[in-house]
């Protein structure tokens, strides 16, 4: 059986976590389930089973970008797996993705409402193209948990997006949109972008869920939490009520990123 690796993971440094909590919490509204520390993530991997980590950081201000690499760079293991962060705004950017590269990170994270930039705007499309053939992109997609007036990666943007470098290697969050399923279904299945499972379980049916994952293809479907807002147990619990082939199964859990991630 394939290994299981969570692609969607959110932590925070010892020293700035319990800031960060308090922050996010009042901009998401939501509770986390514990705090998001490498010590945290690992225990809750321990007891579910889970043998591997995607890491996601998002720099709110390109100041950040820097430092939060080089702890993220840091981290590489086994069984952790840093995606690197970027921000459009930020004039070393190139200087950034060249960082990336060289510690041998596969991916970085985006958020466009966190992070305050258009999603198709030509500073964005400018690094996106950047990263082309060279680094994944972990972009969060749909509503957010507390939500916002303008979403800017709906899932009909996405698939501009998609059109517009169809060569960019994309993992969509939360199944193409979170609170947007409709749309994803009108707009993204079937197209040639991989979908996390993070934080849809009991957000939406599991017919619907299920449903999006059939017609998309299994094979384009990843195994994700959203820790600390959903646990991997929940995660995991919910892809066991989903009607799934042994073989589907086993493609989402983690036969799909060990290709993708080229572990």
């Amino acid at each position: 059986m394939s290994k299981i690796i969570d692609t969607h993971n959110h932590i925070f440094p010892d020293k700035v976590v319990d800031k960060a909590m308090v922050a996010l919490e009042a901009a998401y509204g939501a509770r986390p389930i514990t705090r998001p520390t490498v010590e945290e993530l690992l225990r809750h991997m321990d007891a579910t089973g889970v043998d591997a980590a995607v890491l996601c950081s998002v720099a709110t201000r390109p100041g950040q970008v820097g430092s939060i690499n080089r702890w993220l760079a840091g981290l590489a293991s086994e069984r952790l797996i840093p995606f690197g962060a970027l921000h459009p705004a930020d004039p070393g950017c190139d200087e950034q993705i060249q960082f990336l590269l060289g510690e041998g990170l596969r991916g970085v994270k985006l958020q466009p409402h966190f992070q305050g930039f258009e999603l198709l705007a030509p500073a964005t499309l400018n690094v996106l193209e950047k990263l082309a053939g060279q680094l994944i992109v972990l972009l969060h997609a749909g509503q957010e948990i507390q939500p916002i007036e303008r979403v800017e990666p709906t899932p009909e943007r996405l698939l501009k997006l998609h059109q517009t470098l169809p060569e960019l290697q994309l993992i969509v969050a939360h199944l193409g949109g979170y609170q947007m399923w409709e749309d994803v279904e009108e707009f993204l299945v079937g197209q040639d972008v991989y979908m996390d499972i993070s934080y849809v379980f009991n957000k939406t049916s599991d017919e619907q869920i299920a449903r999006i994952i059939r017609d998309h293809g299994p094979e384009r479907v990843l195994f994700a939490s959203d820790f600390p807002w959903q646990s991997p147990a929940e995660g995991l619990a919910g892809l066991d009520r989903l009607d799934l082939t042994a073989q589907e199964r086993e493609m989402i859990l983690g036969g799909n990123a060990t290709r993708l991630l080229r572990l």
